[in-house]
């Protein structure tokens, strides 16, 4: 691509079952398709990808697959000498690493407290059980004391 006229483009398709992007992040189904332009400068790459994450539950700790999504719109530079110090550049050896960039933005599209569904109902505080499995066998006198009036007023309110 670096050798062809300015205007050139290039599309790149990805399917990958599963791929390691850093030590802290590996991504199964990637899909998504770059188209690569060749500008003055060097290169000019846009592109989607959407992926599944490993993510556990924030309310029942249950693991399930996080979909995640990366939109990729980035000058690279090339050669390395003409680029100023914070931008993308193409080394000598034409090679293009995406990793950085996807991890990046695929770590921002996570959620912080990621739910397994909607309605998720989270685990019993007392004795640990999967609420969306099933209730649990703790009683109602185990609840914090602090909550005992807000209590004994729901129960007042109920009987009315």
């Amino acid at each position: 691509m670096l050798k062809e006229s300015i205007g050139q483009s290039r599309d790149f398709n990805f399917d990958e079952p599963e791929v390691e992007v850093a030590a802290d992040l590996t991504i199964t189904n990637l899909t998504g398709k770059i188209i690569f332009t060749r500008t003055p400068q060097g290169l000019y790459a846009q592109g989607n990808f959407q992926a599944l994450v490993h993510y556990e539950c924030a309310r029942c700790l249950t693991e399930f697959e996080q979909p995640v999504s990366s939109r990729l719109a980035e000058l690279f530079i090339y050669p390395p000498e003409n680029a100023i110090e914070s931008t993308l550049t193409i080394s000598d050896s034409a090679h293009l690493d995406l990793a950085p960039l996807l991890r990046e933005d695929m770590l921002l599209s996570t959620p912080m407290h990621g739910l397994c569904r909607p309605d998720c109902k989270g685990l019993c505080p007392q004795c640990g059980q999967n609420w969306n499995e099933g209730p649990c066998n703790c009683s109602e006198e185990r609840r914090d004391p602090r909550f005992q009036v807000l209590t004994q007023l729901l129960k007042e309110t109920e009987g009315k």
